[in-house]
């Protein structure tokens, strides 16, 4: 019995000191991050951003609004010029960390501008421009590790869906890959179909009828949804020419193997397609025609002679391959480098290629990098964007890394921002398939008005989506019985700061039904003419405001009267004795006008 209780007692000292040790590391921790960083941080703000990328606010630190019920990732910038402050970025952040993996529009510093989540998980959100007007793409659909099954959608400048776009084909689904308007208003987009296929030559007990994902891609009539034009990998290459491996793919129906993984198609001014296989590490040109192949950059393909000693032909997970200038034979590619577990490349790159077809010679122009070199190991995009006064920026979606950046055209990197810990990119936790900019898109939202919620002594007021408004007008009216008893009047206006507008209530006394002049407050949103653009909902103090002004007006009252009695006693040094007899003096009112 002796040895059970010291057993028992033993257990007893270890359980209580793991439990104390949690305890203490949990406060440790609560109180480094909430108390002890801010203070830092407050004292040396140049600190924030290391703090941000070693993950010390979070892998995914995000921004909560009081008048809107989604979050934002909170971005941190690290280099900026103020060339990159013109338009809007888009972004589908997905991976375990976001709450919600819907599209998302955050302007040149990060704040954000519009998201939802009315849609599955979604990719490849960007602006086109279709019969004259500009809309908003992307996919949206369930997506299944590295592909995905839904549909395009189209949006106008209210946000409303215009045109929904679907393959073509018995039990086909469009892919998450790639979605592109072309110049005939057409749509180019991507399908992974599962089937059967000879896979005999991969060995390895692969027989005649294993089984693969197919990459096709479609062209298709937007308005009428007729298909234009078909394209199948497995018509024209054998999966045994891959780099990718999957020792468990291709033997049955439930791990089929993705040996080609096509992921951008653009068409060209003779009706042909570039695109771009990821796993067999070539961009091709497609005839639109017949379907031929009529010419391959890198993989195993010797078509052309690359005169950067391998540089321009020796990308490989590639992604997003577009012609920057057809004419002149140059087109933009982003170059992963790194696909887990292989690894090909120190870093990941943006690159710009001049190929010269006539003489099948290939040279790299130019390559962008991050500050840090960091590797994505799948996505990514290259956009050349014009910002103006004959001078062009080159924007870089980072795939899955959290990142995207803007550079100048030789290479100079102005702008790096992260939506994401940098600790956290080698783990994916969060990403973006694509990331694009645009300087042209103007949005007012048609189903929903500006949005106005009461906290505390101020009123907060967001319009998601919307892009023109330039200030805040704050009005104030006097309802009760729901009967107006008087009419809106202008209490305050403020330029629009962000996402989200904060602006300060008057005052509310203890009995705002006798001495309060506002009981009911809307906001108008302005333009930059300050026109009313629309009016936000009608907002009310919640029940107990009044209440926490005066709450809040008595301990103001209690904490000085206590500081200038604490003040007394150092001066004067009282005792017990003389607190007493000032006490007592308190009744007698000539004494208690003369202390006070």
């Amino acid at each position: 019995m002796p040895v059970v209780a010291m057993d028992r007692q033993r257990i007893f000292r270890y359980t209580l000191s793991a439990v104390l040790s949690l305890a203490a590391l949990v406060v440790v921790v609560v109180t480094t991050q909430f108390l002890l960083i801010p203070i830092i941080i407050y004292f040396w703000p140049q600190l924030e951003t290391p703090f941000y990328d070693l993950g010390f606010f979070g892998a995914y630190p995000t921004r909560d609004y009081v008048s809107f019920n989604l979050s934002s990732p909170r971005s941190t910038l690290i280099r900026w010029d103020d060339s990159c402050d013109r338009g809007n970025v888009f972004i589908d952040p997905g991976g375990p960390s976001p709450d919600h993996r819907g599209p998302m529009i955050l302007d040149g510093r990060g704040n954000l501008v519009w998201t939802s989540d009315q849609y599955e998980t979604t990719t490849n959100l960007k602006v086109q421009r279709y019969r004259g007007s500009d809309y908003l793409t992307f996919w949206s659909g369930h997506k299944a590790k590295t592909m995905g099954t839904g549909s395009y959608y189209m949006l106008d400048n209210t946000y409303s869906v215009v045109h929904k776009v679907d393959a073509i084909g018995n039990g086909l689904r469009a892919d998450l890959h790639e979605f592109k308007i072309t110049s005939d208003d057409t749509a180019l987009l991507t399908v992974y179909n599962k089937t059967q296929a000879d896979l005999t030559k991969m060995g390895w007990f692969r027989g005649k009828h294993g089984w693969i994902i197919d990459s096709v891609f479609q062209e298709i009539d937007i308005a009428d949804g007729r298909l234009l034009f078909e394209w199948k990998a497995s018509d024209h290459f054998s999966a045994a020419d891959t780099y990718m491996t999957n020792p468990f793919g291709g033997y049955s129906s439930g791990i089929p193997f993705d040996f080609f993984h096509i992921n951008s198609i653009e068409k060209d001014r003779n009706g042909n397609y570039l695109i771009s296989s990821r796993h067999f590490h070539t961009v091709m040109s497609i005839n639109g025609v017949t379907g031929e192949v009529m010419w391959q950059l890198g993989g195993h393909s010797e078509y052309f002679t690359d005169l950067s000693n391998g540089l321009a032909s020796d990308f490989s997970w590639q992604h997003d391959a577009r012609w920057l200038d057809e004419e002149a034979g140059i087109l933009t590619l982003f170059d992963n480098g790194v696909a887990w577990p292989h690894v090909d490349a120190p870093y990941s790159q943006g690159k710009v290629i001049l190929l010269d077809l006539e003489n099948r010679t290939a040279k790299l122009l130019h390559s962008y990098t991050t500050l840090q070199h960091v590797r994505s190991s799948s996505q990514g995009s290259v956009q050349f964007i014009d910002i103006g006064e004959a001078d062009e920026h080159v924007f870089i979606g980072w795939g899955s890394s959290a990142a995207y950046t803007e550079h100048a055209i030789d290479g100079e990197l102005l702008c790096e921002t992260h939506f994401a810990a940098l600790a956290s990119f080698w783990w994916e936790r969060v990403k973006s398939y694509r990331a694009f900019k645009s300087l042209d898109w103007y949005a007012t939202p048609k189903a929903w008005d500006p949005s106005a919620a009461i906290e505390g002594g101020a009123l907060s007021v967001s319009w998601n989506g919307a892009t023109e408004v330039a200030f805040w007008e704050l009005q104030g009216t006097v309802i009760r019985d729901g009967q107006a008893q008087g009419e809106w009047k202008e209490l305050d206006i403020l330029e629009r700061d962000g996402f989200e507008t904060s602006l300060t209530l008057p005052p509310q006394l203890a009995k705002p039904e006798v001495e309060g002049p506002y009981t009911h407050f809307r906001v108008a949103a302005l333009d930059a003419e300050r026109d009313v653009l629309r009016y936000s909902n009608i907002a009310t103090r919640p029940a107990g405001s009044a209440s926490w002004y005066v709450m809040t007006s008595l301990s103001a009252v209690f904490l000085t009267a206590a500081m200038l009695g604490y003040w007394q006693y150092r001066r004067r040094g009282w005792k017990a004795a003389d607190w007493r007899q000032y006490a007592q003096s308190a009744v007698d009112r000539t004494k208690y006008q003369k202390l006070w």
